[in-house]
């Protein structure tokens, strides 16, 4: 399969073009910066900025999928990342007819508030929420565009090996995720791969957390 991901320059990005890589997959990672990725065999980094349509476009020529993994700095937590990148990814997808669209989002983004407990609730609240608005202003375009797409909701990222059996479940369920829901980038890259080929995750909202604890 040969998959477009943007963000591959970021922790879970990487994670993810390496994931795929080793799996034996062809990846076009599309960046601002080229220099900032190693050759690999089976990678074609294309440099271009995330509003550009066209270079976007020429990007994604060939491509069977769309994994968009991108994520603010710490200094940048109210920039209109989602926002900037979801219209010209829906446009360059559409122009090359690739259906299939896995966005990286946050659990307590939009709906799956519904999902979250307190303390992390409150978090959602107040210093994510800048950046939650950024998400809900992109992702809520995936809705009516005529792709299959799927948004992944983890709790707070950590670098760490995979786990064995992470909790993966549609927010729809009604399932109230952990009070610290912690995650690794490990199985949220595993999982996006995976449910890049899972129809049953097509227009879902799948929550994500790696230590399932105590209520």
């Amino acid at each position: 399969m040969k998959i477009a991901l943007l963000g591959a320059t970021g922790r879970t990005g990487t994670e993810l073009m390496n994931q795929a890589l080793d799996a034996g997959h062809e990846v076009v990672a599309y960046v601002r910066r080229p220099d900032a990725l190693t050759s690999r065999e089976g990678l074609n980094v294309v440099g271009g900025q995330l509003d550009d349509r066209e270079a976007l476009t020429r990007a994604m020529d060939g491509c069977d999928a769309v994994a968009v993994a991108l994520g603010p700095k710490i200094s940048q937590h109210n920039a209109p990342i989602m926002a900037t990148a979801i219209p010209p990814v829906i446009a360059a997808a559409k122009a090359n007819g690739v259906k299939r669209v896995v966005v990286l989002s946050a659990l307590g983004v939009g709906d799956t508030f519904a999902n979250t407990r307190y303390p992390y609730r409150f978090g959602c609240r107040t210093f994510l929420a800048a950046n939650f608005r950024d998400h809900v202003a992109g992702e809520s375009q995936l809705a009516g565009s005529g792709l299959d797409w799927t948004t992944v909701h983890p709790g707070p990222l950590s670098d760490a090996p995979r786990t064995a059996r992470p909790l993966i479940v549609d927010a729809k369920s009604g399932t109230k995720m952990p009070r610290a829901p912690r995650t690794r980038r490990s199985d949220v890259a595993a999982a996006m791969l995976a449910m890049i080929e899972d129809p049953a995750t097509i227009g879902k909202q799948m929550l994500i957390t790696s230590a399932v604890q105590a209520a």
